[in-house]
């Protein structure tokens, strides 16, 4: 997808390639929330369990691009899961919306702070552990 492509890019600008992964599962907390987050990165020194897999407490920033099919995902049991894994800053990019929803603070199974910035703003993550600003005029609206 356009959107998640660009955030990759984006984020690569910052981060060796080793810190931002695509497609890659992750299990987080709870009962069957192993997930495969578009893009996701990871604390520095980040290193793989005995699984193969990546663990949860060293993701640092998850994004995810809504598609017909799953949004009351993202929007539901993956937001929950994000936030009780305590991952700093979840986005979703919702091309039917038209705009990014960043979600930081989390407390619990939820963010208590959820910002709003429409396709063609700039998404600013430089007070985050991100620490970058994220360009959106070119994601595609559905």
């Amino acid at each position: 997808m356009a959107e998640s492509d660009s955030i990759y890019e984006q984020l690569r600008t910052k981060y060796p390639r080793k810190r931002v992964k695509s497609d890659v599962r992750i299990d987080y907390p709870g009962h069957l929330n192993g997930f495969a987050t578009d893009v996701t990165v990871m604390a520095e020194g980040a290193t793989r369990a005995e699984s193969g897999h990546w663990s949860y407490e060293d993701v640092e920033f998850v994004a995810e691009v809504i598609s017909k099919g799953t949004a009351a995902n993202d929007y539901g049991p993956k937001k929950a899961a994000y936030a009780t894994a305590e991952v700093p800053v979840y986005v979703i990019a919702d091309p039917y919306q038209g705009r990014c929803h960043i979600y930081t603070d989390p407390k619990g199974s939820d963010y208590e702070v959820e910002t709003r910035v429409p396709f063609g703003k700039d998404v600013d993550l430089t007070g985050t552990v991100v620490g970058l600003t994220l360009k959106t005029d070119e994601f595609p609206r559905d």
